[in-house]
């Protein structure tokens, strides 16, 4: 279940030291398109034009977007990294000990062996734990040469939508992402919010990408 894997993602972060916003509680579903209409005006207004450039910096294009999907949800959301399967194949998979090396040394060069980009994935959960996920499809698009997936958007309850794909929560809040960010060797986020800005891939991520 969704929600005793948050469980566990709240105890996990605060173990690490890190703290992440108390969200209110809400009934009911959020994930519904008047509220994904209200969600995509807020980015655009933005400046974001298109999500197909988010593939490979999911957690980049997450951390950025994340006041405007509040602001288009009318809601506090929690920023979420974790693992991301579809079926039984594990398309994200750190693991905790992942986390906490991440924490402590953050990310380098190291953690790009044998992969096109990072070894986890960032998306929204909601107050009443249904997710959001605007970058998921379009890193798949790239990965698995499926081009008709970009751009697209997963969101709901996650224990309906799984196992295509299922979320597994791992860490929460933008607390540990931006110390993470602070001491790595990559570019994790953009404090900028524009296209050119969040589109823009890491030198080493662009020469990944090329090979």
């Amino acid at each position: 279940m969704y929600s005793e894997q948050f469980a566990k993602a709240q105890e996990f972060t605060r173990s690490l030291g890190f703290d992440f916003p108390k969200m209110s509680a809400v009934s009911g579903e959020l994930v519904t398109p008047s509220n994904g209409e209200k969600v995509m005006a807020q980015v655009k207004a933005a400046g974001i034009t298109s999500l197909e450039d988010s593939a490979l910096q999911c957690l980049k294009w997450s951390h950025a977007l994340l006041p405007h999907v509040e602001a288009g949800l009318g809601c506090e959301v929690t920023l979420t990294v974790g693992q991301v399967h579809t079926g039984e194949r594990a398309i994200f998979d750190p693991s905790q000990a992942d986390f906490a090396r991440w924490g402590k040394a953050g990310i380098g060069v190291n953690d790009f062996v044998d992969r096109q980009g990072f070894n986890f994935h960032a998306w929204y959960t909601l107050p009443n734990l249904e997710v959001l996920d605007l970058t998921l499809w379009s890193s798949l698009a790239v990965a698995w040469n499926k081009p008709e997936l970009s751009g697209q958007v997963v969101g709901g309850w996650p224990d309906a939508i799984a196992p295509h794909p299922t979320y597994i929560p791992m860490v929460l809040g933008a607390e540990y992402v931006e110390h993470v960010h602070s001491i790595s060797e990559v570019p994790l986020l953009s404090f900028e919010v524009s296209q050119r800005a969040l589109s823009q891939l890491p030198t080493m991520l662009l020469k990944l990408k090329r090979n």
